[in-house]
């Protein structure tokens, strides 16, 4: 069963991918959430590093990349 678990994880990620890319290979949009810090750092212009800090009520929270925010469209009403 691992085998078959493997080959969907790799099937989704080829479809993924081919989501991603156009057809001349370059990439149409960026997942920020989950990257590293030097990797979100290199797409500074769709993401942005949040350092890691401690919350008022204690919690900390990790480092983490976060998608800056897009302007919002027009409903054209």
């Amino acid at each position: 069963m691992g085998k078959h678990r493997t080959h969907r994880h790799l099937a989704i990620a080829a479809i993924a991918a081919s989501l991603l890319l156009g057809a001349n290979g370059a990439v149409m949009a960026v997942e920020c959430k989950g990257m590293e810090k030097s990797a979100c750092e290199r797409n500074e212009a769709q993401c942005s590093w949040v350092d890691g800090y401690t919350r008022s009520d204690g919690v900390k929270v990790s480092g983490h990349c976060r998608k800056k925010p897009g302007k919002k469209s027009s409903s054209g009403s």
